[in-house]
């Protein structure tokens, strides 16, 4: 009785384990993978001024190649990432204050990712490129780079 106590403990240890820590690998390939379980590749990204906050951008890409910062986006009617980019350098993992969503345009289902890994790589006034590993299930799991237009007010 007490050795199978002792085998769930560790199994549980294991199990923790293998959730917290380590590191998503991120492609250097651009990003690319599933929404919805339809495949997707990035085209085009652009922040959305008023929905970005001060420590983060909101940021929509797109599979398509849109010009930005016209409303260009808003008439597309395919599967897009809705980006929480934060505004500083560096790297973040996902969790509960921090998240990525994949929309679904044929469902209008948004599929919210805490599990996963986003890295700023650079941010200036009107550009900003990133990394990401973002996964919500096996229809939903995106992985590599990124640039987006940073949209004036």
């Amino acid at each position: 009785m007490r050795s199978s106590y002792l085998v769930r403990a560790t199994l549980l240890a294991l199990g923790f384990a293998a959730g917290c820590g380590g590191s998503l690998q991120i492609s250097d390939a651009p990003m690319s993978g599933k929404i919805g379980g339809v495949p997707w590749s990035f085209g085009s990204a652009e922040s959305i001024a008023f929905l970005s906050s001060s420590d983060q951008f909101f940021v929509e890409a797109y599979a398509e190649v849109v010009a930005p910062c016209t409303g260009a986006g808003n008439g597309l009617s395919s599967n897009r990432m809705i980006l929480n980019v934060p505004r500083s350098t560096g790297d973040y993992l996902l969790g509960s204050g921090l998240n990525e969503t994949f929309f679904v345009q044929s469902t209008g289902f948004n599929y919210i990712a805490t599990n996963g890994r986003i890295v700023v790589n650079q941010v200036t006034d009107t550009m900003l490129s990133g990394a990401g590993h973002f996964i919500f299930d096996a229809d939903n799991d995106v992985n590599g780079q990124f640039q987006a237009q940073i949209c004036p007010p």
